[in-house]
């Protein structure tokens, strides 16, 4: 299916399926169906890091859950490759840059890559790809192709952790 993302909404053929809102305060989104009912909800959890390691995104996890409050999916962010600090130390002006995201979902492993800072690839563990984000550029908005099997909660949810990703690589000011 070929979807189309902009200002908060999901759209299929120019009808509107699926609207991502965000709480007031926090990285919490929430996902409503059109008629305004709560599908799905975003959070990131932090595990206690040791001292040392207190800015590691290897101790965060970004979830999405269903209106209960039951886990859907659970994605790990991770370093790129050549950017590990465990193998290649902490960068001295920047943060590590993160590019990548393990995603259990439905009893399914998958990863969810950053291939630049416009274009994102959800893989099962083959290389098999599920979902692709691509945004256009000037026009604005996002081109989204996914698996007729993704629902399109799950679409916008996925959306919603390829912002968490890109937000980890964001220069922090002090």
């Amino acid at each position: 299916m070929k979807y189309t993302a902009r200002g908060g909404a999901l759209y299929l053929h120019e009808k509107m399926v699926m609207q991502i809102k965000g709480v007031f305060t926090g990285p919490e989104r929430h996902i409503y169906s059109p008629d305004g009912q709560l599908l799905l909800q975003t959070a990131i959890r932090t595990s206690d890091a040791p001292q040392e390691k207190t800015g590691d995104v290897r101790f965060r996890q970004y979830l999405l859950l269903d209106a209960e409050g039951e886990e859907v999916a659970c994605a790990r962010p991770e370093y790129a490759e050549d950017e590990d600090p465990s193998v290649f130390g902490w960068p001295v002006c920047r943060m590590p840059r993160v590019d990548h995201a393990q995603v259990s979902m439905s009893g399914s492993e998958y990863c969810l890559t950053m291939k630049n800072s416009q274009n994102y690839l959800l893989e099962k563990r083959f290389g098999e790809a599920v979902m692709k984000l691509l945004h256009r550029g000037l026009a604005g908005g996002w081109d989204v192709e996914a698996d007729d099997d993704l629902r399109p909660a799950i679409i916008c949810g996925i959306f919603v952790l390829c912002r968490y990703i890109e937000q980890e690589n964001e220069f922090l000011v002090v």
